[in-house]
């Protein structure tokens, strides 16, 4: 009996084994999205799948959604939102919700960036909020801006978070990871990230024909503006509006809590600096700010 026992234990772990090794190692890559400028994949464990997208307009979204299952069990969903603004600017978000039991690893990829220049949203340390007001926020500015001979695509990072119900019965997302280690290899950005179960990631990038600015120093006037004023530059964007630290509260949950704050949302920012400081990402801010509202 004590055999049986030690041999079904053994042939239980080779099983876990197996799937682990599958899950975690062999991988394929699907195209999701493909434009003139712009190709988004995912590199993604070989024994995940998705189904065909379950497509719908609502104004100026196209939304694609995606179900992903594992040897025939539902693990998650896959999102993506293109957005296009009236101004031709184009943003397009990215989601990914692990609904299953076990972890995986994915590689959200950028193609097309062959022969660009790269210019970093992140040169120095981003400036601390108001730290007994809001806690620790360790979400920095978007990653950079890649210049293409047909335009430019300013990337934003990756948020790994969850939801969670606080005391008072309001739902946020509790910031787990702000992925901003890319690598760029043969024209391909790689976001690489690990999804544990009941998570969701959330990326977006803004694609343009035109230069984003209208000269390299008001872009630098910008970015050194934002590095020291964090409640100014939003950069968990998603399709409902963008994410932003909450203050804290008694509830300890909120230590790490991100949710809609409808001043925020309007951005009032880019409403100042475009005034003074006209610009193609502020006027896209701004139409996408009147969406999310």
């Amino acid at each position: 009996m004590f055999r049986k026992i030690v041999i079904l234990i053994g042939v239980l772990f080779f099983m876990s084994l197996i799937i682990f090794t599958a899950v975690m190692f062999l991988k394929n890559e699907v195209e999701l999205y493909s434009e003139t400028d712009v190709s988004l994949t995912i590199e993604k464990p070989t024994f995940i799948t998705f189904s065909e997208p379950e497509v719908s307009n609502n104004g100026s979204d196209l939304t694609q959604v995606y179900t992903m299952t594992f040897l025939g069990i539902e693990v998650g969903t896959y999102t993506l939102v293109d957005r296009s603004l009236q101004n031709g600017t184009s943003i397009i978000f990215e989601e990914i919700k692990n609904t299953g039991w076990i972890p995986y690893t994915l590689s959200m990829n950028v193609n097309k960036l062959e022969d660009t220049d790269f210019k970093s949203w992140n040169p120095q340390p981003v400036a601390k909020l108001d730290e007994a007001l809001y806690g620790l926020d360790s979400t920095t500015n978007p990653h950079g801006i890649f210049t293409t001979k047909n335009g430019e695509i300013l990337i934003g990072n990756v948020y790994v978070s969850r939801n969670l119900q606080l005391g008072n019965g309001d739902s946020v997302q509790e910031l787990r990871h702000e992925i901003t280690d890319f690598t760029t290899e043969e024209g391909t950005l790689s976001k690489n990230l690990w999804l544990p179960p009941k998570h969701s990631s959330q990326t977006w990038l803004m694609a343009a024909q035109q230069p984003l600015f209208e000269t390299e120093e008001d872009e630098d006037q910008w970015i050194a503006f934002s590095l020291e004023n964090r409640l100014s530059q939003l950069n968990w964007l998603t399709p409902q509006g963008p994410y932003v630290k909450l203050q804290l509260t008694d509830d300890p949950r909120t230590q790490l809590a991100y949710g809609y704050i409808d001043k925020r949302t309007a951005d009032l920012s880019s409403l100042e600096w475009n005034e003074t400081s006209p610009s193609l990402f502020f006027e896209s801010m701004i139409l996408n700010a009147e969406i999310n509202q």
